[in-house]
């Protein structure tokens, strides 16, 4: 039993050993340009007689600082001191060198110098999804029952189906999209089908993003003379600056326009009703043939709960038509009509490109 327990207490001190030399490198991951063997920290030297940093560090990297609006280059020098990492950010145009072997002298100081990358702006304007592709379900509440006895109309709830497509692009602009359609419909035990004309104009508006990187890595230092710079991006151009710079990467400043995703928006639509195959469908025969007539209407709002997911909330005024018996008649058929106003619930799956 002791030996076991030596055994456990030896097996806890080697991974605490392990997790404690593991835990030196926490700070960073690029290597030191130049450093040797023996090196283990560097010192930095600033220009313009500013006052070097007494700090001692282990780890550099590239980073940016924004100073008055303005994206500057900087470094990031990091040591891990009583267990913690501390960060030193020093500006690229303040840098002149970074110092190593200099550790109570034995061995001879190596002065390598830092220099400032090539800059290129590049501008990406992606065009908004103003197409899209959606279907999905319908819940509605009609109102009260406008017909003429006999009643055709009800006092409730109507349900179906419905899909669109708006394939025209920014045709009339990066808000406005059309769209054409067509559903199916029940009521009262009746189906019909409407055909939509649907417009929607979105509340969507771009966002400025500006962002920065390095390429090919923020860890990218030069050490030995290079011939060539890192190949800049399609489109990209490159920014005036120093013409003495570290060919070993380059900062790219990118200009994206990002749209949101969950921008809400309006819409109107409309179009006429088909019916399917039921008793009292069409105009004829009867003794009214010239009122007939299906169509709805409606306007809303819509929403993207998520990407692919949408939700719509509309009024939707429709008028729905059905040959039934003259009730002051004999042996003849009227057009009765129903106007129905109602609520009207939409989930659609979403689409867009």
């Amino acid at each position: 039993m002791k030996r076991l327990c030596w055994l456990v207490i030896i097996v806890l001190c080697m991974c605490t050993e392990h997790a404690a030399a593991r835990g030196a490198d926490t700070c960073g991951s690029c290597v030191v340009p130049c450093k040797r063997a023996s090196d283990e920290m560097f010192t930095v030297r600033l220009t313009g007689g500013r006052v070097d940093p007494l700090q001692g560090y282990t780890h550099i990297i590239r980073d940016t600082i924004r100073i008055g609006g303005e994206l500057v280059q900087a470094y990031r020098c990091s040591a891990l001191i009583n267990g913690r990492c501390v960060d030193t950010l020093l500006l690229a145009d303040h840098t002149e060198s970074i110092v190593l072997g200099n550790t109570l002298g034995k061995t001879p100081p190596l002065y390598v110098p830092l220099r400032p990358v090539a800059e290129y702006n590049v501008v990406r304007e992606p065009r908004p999804t103003t197409s899209f592709a959606e279907v999905g379900g319908m819940l509605a509440y009609g109102g009260s029952d406008s017909s003429v006895t006999p009643k055709i109309g009800f006092n409730g709830f109507y349900y179906g189906a419905e899909a669109l497509v708006a394939p025209f692009g920014d045709l009339l602009g990066s808000n406005t999209a059309l769209a054409v359609g067509g559903g199916v419909l029940m009521e009262g035990g009746r189906m019909r089908f409407p055909l939509l004309a649907h417009l929607r104009f979105s509340f969507s508006s771009a966002d400025r993003v500006q962002r920065a990187r390095y390429v090919p890595s923020a860890c990218s230092f030069q050490c030995e003379p290079l011939r060539d710079t890192v190949a800049a991006p399609d489109g990209a151009v490159r920014r005036p600056g120093a013409d003495s710079v570290d060919r070993s990467a380059i900062l790219v400043r990118e200009t994206v326009l990002e749209y949101p995703q969950h921008a809400p928006y309006v819409f109107v639509e409309g179009g006429p009703v088909l019916n399917g195959s039921f008793d009292g469908a069409g105009a004829r025969p009867s003794i009214n043939p010239d009122d007939y007539g299906q169509f709805v209407l409606g306007a809303g709002a819509g929403i993207p709960v998520l990407p692919w997911l949408h939700a719509q909330l509309a009024y939707r005024y429709a008028r729905l038509n059905l040959r039934t018996p003259c009730v002051e008649c004999q042996d003849v058929y009227q057009v009765n009509t129903n106007n129905v106003h109602a609520v009207v619930l939409r989930i659609f799956l979403h689409w867009g490109w």
